[in-house]
């Protein structure tokens, strides 16, 4: 049987997505009873209080189809942030969106500009459309090189995606370069900037995305409640476009792409901002140890404005692998030297901090 002639000629060169080892694959492996997942970007701790409660209340309900169009979970988003429901899409997670908005502008012919290494979905989701992608360097500190960025564009470029902070690196782009490098962008291109881990910033200088979103210009903001919020396995997140986007994204969008229990937690999650705080510090505390560790071993990282650090080693998939002993799971690049390290809870952090003094230590 010729399978092929079954199949898209575009699929042939797309990667399926590969997810970070879980616990269970590594139990033969690990030489210590307790794992810790560091390699999925995912919050160490459960969902907020108020979305487990919200989620409880919801239970008997499954029986009917989820609201179609999140109306209630649009419309806190649109009060939270002070921004027309009009101008707001929800999705499967901030990951639908990323392939909505490529299904809906670009096709064969065009092509997308992104930073590299990133998100792989950048490129899936361009290699789905037909499109060209172009990956751009990263600037030394790890964020996107905007200049750079805004060089590879042409006349066929449809869309160019900024993820700030970026994934692996953590690196953010400053609030004023983002700003001048918008006022530069050529109209017929697209920005989308993936902004899944801004919750996490602590730098006054680092760029706010939404701040220049004014509803009217090519431009697409995206955000998660996978993160900080804690709902990964929910899959939940939203995204702020020209209406007229809106429209086009809600025609090709799956009907009941949102379910409910994770409209009600969305919900729910974006309403406590008391316990958001709480997790931002957490966050900020966790990864100023693991920085301090790495500083102290002398290994070249990215200062972080994420919930993961990236970190240089002389041979990252080795070091991959011994971490895997030592119960600790994070990410390899080793085609760019690097490890992405989760942030844990506090046990997860002293963990990981351990395994790196065993590794690396003098």
């Amino acid at each position: 049987m010729n399978w092929s002639r079954f199949f898209r000629e575009e699929l042939e060169p797309i990667q399926a997505y590969q997810p970070g080892l879980r616990e269970e694959q590594i139990r033969e492996i690990a030489l210590v009873d307790t794992i810790h997942k560091l390699s999925s970007n995912e919050s160490p701790l459960p969902p907020f209080p108020a979305a487990l409660a919200a989620m409880q209340g919801h239970l008997l309900e499954l029986n009917e189809y989820p609201d179609g169009s999140s109306h209630h979970l649009t419309q806190q988003i649109s009060w939270h942030y002070g921004i027309p429901s009009e101008q707001i899409v929800v999705g499967n997670g901030s990951n639908e969106l990323i392939n909505l908005v490529a299904q809906t502008c670009l096709k064969p012919g065009s092509n997308v500009v992104y930073g590299w290494p990133s998100f792989i979905v950048y490129r899936s989701s361009a290699q789905l459309a037909g499109a060209e992608y172009r990956e751009v360097p990263l600037a030394a500190d790890g964020a996107a090189d905007l200049d750079a960025l805004l060089d590879a564009v042409d006349g066929r470029t449809k869309m160019l995606v900024v993820c700030t902070p970026n994934n692996p690196t953590g690196g953010a782009v400053g609030a004023d370069a983002l700003e001048g490098f918008l006022a530069k962008i050529p109209p017929h291109v697209l920005v989308v900037v993936d902004a899944a881990y801004e919750e996490f910033i602590d730098d006054g200088r680092a760029a706010r995305p939404l701040t220049h979103f004014d509803g009217q210009r090519p431009y697409v903001v995206l955000r998660t409640f996978s993160k900080i919020y804690a709902l990964a396995g929910l899959r939940c997140g939203y995204g702020f476009a020209p209406p007229i986007l809106v429209e086009m994204l809600n025609k090709v969008r799956e009907p009941f792409n949102v379910n409910t229990l994770a409209q009600v937690a969305g919900l729910a999650s974006l309403e406590d901002t008391g316990e958001l705080g709480r997790r931002h510090a957490l966050n900020v505390k966790g990864r100023q140890r693991l920085q301090a560790c790495f500083e102290r071993l002398g290994l070249h990282y990215v200062p972080s404005q994420a919930n993961f650090v990236w970190v240089e080693v002389p041979d990252a998939a080795t070091t991959f692998d011994e971490l895997l002993k030592k119960g600790v799971i994070v990410r390899p690049f080793p085609k760019d030297g690097g490890l992405r390290v989760g942030i844990g809870d506090d046990e997860g952090v002293g963990t990981t901090i351990a395994a790196f003094q065993e590794l690396f230590g003098i």
